[in-house]
């Protein structure tokens, strides 16, 4: 399945200010079993960002972004057992699914319910996104996240990332041609970590305590309300009782 949307930004130079149309194309692979098991509720979403202005006759690519559409309250509903829901579905969930959900109710902690109000039990997460040097800054990068927030993320509760530069993930670490392509900027491990979290904090993504974790709420998204009661959020707590929420 394929859809796109559209985002105008402007681009501007020392020059001239030029007018860009930046828009990205999703792709999204889903079984056609008659019988579901569970990784038919994990759904990997690739979003190519292309790129057109008035000095390019075809569209540019300028990047991808990476995410996830957890069906966390669908796996439920076909009677995945809890146990089964964060290791059983993917190894790379069970992180969020340990941290954001009572472990044996299968629902939000009362805390991320109390915190965020969400309203449903799905998760969308934003794995990686990879804007191309000549299209940083622009606005590209945030208004492909929020393209991908308004067409998968509605029938979510949370939307959560793990802010990471790229420079430094197994992928790009031990590969100087993918280093050399994304022209990085030259800082130490820990200030690049402190630099990205502090912009995704800025989309108004909130830090899970000191989980490296980022989420944010539909419910109060685009609003004054998207920032989090307090700046923190402990861990759950394994004694807590979840309530059903969707």
């Amino acid at each position: 399945m394929k859809t796109e949307k559209e985002a105008a930004v402007s681009w501007k130079t020392d020059e001239t200010k030029t007018n860009i149309v930046a828009s990205v194309e999703f792709t999204v692979r889903a079984s056609l079993r008659e019988e579901y098991v569970d990784a038919d509720f994990v759904h990997s979403i690739l979003g190519r960002v292309f790129v057109k202005s008035e000095d390019l006759r075809d569209e540019e690519d300028a990047g991808y972004l990476r995410a996830s559409l957890v069906q966390f309250g669908e796996a439920m509903d076909h009677g995945v057992s809890t146990e089964r829901l964060g290791d059983g579905i993917e190894g790379s969930i069970a992180e969020y699914w340990e941290l954001l959900f009572d472990l044996e109710t299968g629902y939000w902690t009362e805390e991320i319910q109390d915190e965020y109000e969400p309203s449903g039990c799905d998760l969308l997460i934003i794995d990686c996104v990879e804007i191309r040097p000549r299209w940083r800054g622009l606005g590209v990068g945030p208004a492909a996240v929020d393209r991908t927030i308004d067409i998968f993320g509605p029938g979510c509760g949370l939307v959560a990332c793990k802010p990471w530069p790229l420079q430094f993930t197994p992928a790009f670490a031990h590969d100087q041609k993918a280093l050399k392509r994304l022209k990085a900027p030259g800082l130490g491990r820990d200030e690049a970590v402190h630099k990205l979290r502090a912009y995704w904090s800025r989309l108004g993504f909130w830090p899970l305590g000191e989980t490296g974790i980022h989420v944010l709420g539909m419910a109060q998204r685009g609003s004054n309300g998207s920032r989090k009661k307090s700046e923190t959020l402990a861990g759950a707590a394994s004694d807590l009782v979840g309530r059903r929420v969707c």
